[in-house]
C-alpha cells in the first residue's frame, strides 16, 4: 500500500532503492543516533535492505519516503508497534518528517493490529524527540545504557502514542 500526502509518497521498498537509500545511510551525521554506523559501501546497504525485501509481510508497515521521485528517507514499524524514521540531511527542517509521520499515524489508526505506537530515542536526539512530541507522542520514561552502538553506550527515552 502507498500512502500519499501533499508532497510525499510513502511506499514499500524495492530492490532498485539500494543506491538511493545508501546515499542516506552513508552520511555519518544522519546515522549518529541509528543503531549502527554509517554504511561504508553499497554492498553493506544491500545486505541491510535484503531482509526487508525478503519479508514483505513483516515489512508491510515499513515505508520509504519519496519526494518528487527522489527517495529521501524511511519511516515506519520494522516491528509493530515500534516506530523509527530517518531522513536525508538535505531535507531536514522542511516539514517532511512531520508530514510523513502524520500520514503514517493516520494509516495505523485504521489498522487493527495494535492500539499504540512507541519509539526508543537517544535523549541527545532532540530533533526526533521534538518531532514525536509535535505529532502527539508522550514521554513515558527513560533508561540508562540500553544499547551499545558505534557512538558508545546509549540511553533511551521512550515515547508512546495511543491510536
Amino acid at each position: 500500500m502507498t500512502l500519499i500526502t501533499e508532497r510525499l509518497r510513502l511506499r514499500l521498498p524495492k530492490a532498485s532503492d539500494v543506491e538511493d537509500i545508501h546515499r542516506i545511510f552513508c552520511d555519518e551525521s544522519v546515522m549518529t543516533y541509528w543503531s549502527g554506523p554509517a554504511h561504508q559501501d553499497l554492498a553493506e546497504t544491500a545486505r541491510w535492505l535484503a531482509p526487508i525485501l525478503d519479508d514483505p509481510q513483516g515489512s508491510q508497515f515499513d515505508y520509504f519516503i519519496d519526494y518528487e521521485g527522489q527517495l529521501i528517507g524511511k519511516l515506519g514499524c520494522w516491528r509493530v508497534p515500534e516506530i523509527g524514521f530517518i531522513l536525508a540531511k538535505d531535507y531536514w527542517g522542511r516539514g517532511f518528517a512531520e508530514e510523513a509521520l502524520r500520514a503514517f499515524i493516520a494509516h495505523m489508526r485504521l489498522q487493527t493490529i495494535c492500539d499504540h505506537l512507541w519509539a526508543d530515542v537517544d535523549p541527545r536526539n532532540v530533533r526526533s524527540k521534538a518531532l514525536l512530541e509535535k505529532c502527539g507522542f508522550r514521554w513515558t520514561g527513560s533508561e540508562k545504557n540500553t544499547l551499545k552502538t558505534h557512538i558508545g553506550w546509549c540511553d533511551s527515552d521512550y515515547y508512546r502514542l495511543d491510536l
